[in-house]
């Protein structure tokens, strides 16, 4: 075999398994907040949504798109999986017929391919008949590598889906016993009743810590952001859009509320949205759903409801200089994930 040609397949072998196994610590271990562009799950997830959002587009109803795109979130770790393991048997298979020429007898790709996936799967290095030292202890590490992925990915499914869990588990407490859709005007109502404010400051707390734990979970595992709501009409983005814009109202109307929750959930609620957009790569959009109409509707139905409130006119100025912070990229990011364009709770009938 040609040495030159040799030294460039076990050079090409090395950078595989290489970059494919920094990738994996990377996306299971390191969770830094920020990937570069070689990454191949990086450049994995960033394509393969784009196609499967785009044919879900055209199927209808609504109830069969959002079936498709709820398979994406599961359907993509096991294809990662699957792209992992043939990225380093195809590496380890280039440095074997770089480094050793042949083994078994067969020097062609394939066969060595054979025997590369079959060393990621079963500890296979004490069958190699005649094998060499280094044939041995290649085969090891490869041995080594192939069930490190596995372990670490079957670890890391109960983290996944614990934090998705629990960030389930809190949209079903977001509800408007009237069964209508959920507006952030709506949200401050319902939750101070008989205009307590206290109950809504407490309300907004308890968000806050929800918020706390998307942005530190959806930062590590941005994976997360694929996996969608089992119920219709909920979405955990859509979720944080009403409760932030509800923290925002409040502050904007309620005199005192930017020195309580209301403010540190606005705060929370900001920095997580632009933490997960860095992290998913997603630019801001053009919003255009804030108005001095819809805030007149929601100033409406908080003055009703007997809580202290400020001047219109002060309200909206508060609402524009808070809201322009983070409205962009909670479009951005509702429009990349395609979520519902509203949310419902449990008392919603959404006709099964």
């Amino acid at each position: 075999m040609n040495a030159a040609l040799a030294a460039v397949e076990a050079l090409a072998g090395i950078v595989i398994a290489a970059v494919t196994g920094l990738d994996v610590v990377g996306t299971l271990v390191v969770t830094e907040g920020t990937a570069a562009a070689w990454r191949p799950a990086r450049v994995f997830y960033h394509w393969t949504w784009q196609m499967w959002r785009a044919l879900g587009m055209h199927l209808k109803p609504e109830q069969r798109r959002e079936r498709w795109l709820s398979v994406y979130g599961p359907l993509s770790m096991l294809t990662l999986l699957l792209l992992w393991l043939v990225s380093l048997a195809i590496g380890w298979a280039l440095i074997y017929m770089g480094l050793l020429g042949q083994l078994h007898g067969a020097s062609d790709f394939l066969s060595l391919l054979y025997y590369s996936g079959s060393s990621l799967l079963t500890p296979s290095f004490g069958e190699v008949s005649g094998a060499t030292a280094p044939a041995g202890i290649l085969t090891l590490v490869e041995t080594v590598m192939g069930f490190g992925t596995i372990a670490l990915l079957i670890s890391y499914l109960p983290v996944l889906y614990g934090a998705y869990n629990r960030r389930e588990a809190r949209l079903l407490t977001l509800d408007d016993p009237s069964g209508e859709r959920i507006t952030p005007g709506r949200v401050v109502t319902v939750h101070a009743p008989d205009a307590d404010h206290e109950r809504l400051y407490q309300f907004f707390a308890e968000w806050e810590l929800w918020a706390a734990e998307i942005l530190e979970s959806h930062v590590s595992y941005p994976m997360l952001a694929y996996f969608r709501s089992q119920h219709p009409g909920q979405s955990w983005i859509t979720a944080l859009g009403v409760v932030l814009d509800a923290a925002v109202l409040t502050c904007a109307m309620v005199p005192g509320a930017l020195q309580r929750e209301p403010y540190f959930m606005y705060r929370r609620g900001r920095r997580a949205i632009a933490e997960i957009n860095r992290r998913l790569h997603v630019q801001p959009a053009e919003d255009a759903l804030l108005s001095r109409e819809l805030l007149g509707i929601a100033y409406g139905y908080v003055a009703q409801a007997g809580l202290r409130v400020d001047s219109l006119d002060t309200a909206w100025e508060r609402l524009q200089e808070l809201r322009s912070t983070y409205a962009g990229g909670l479009q951005g990011l509702m429009d990349y994930l395609e979520a519902p364009a509203g949310f419902w709770g449990h008392s919603a009938d959404l006709g099964g």
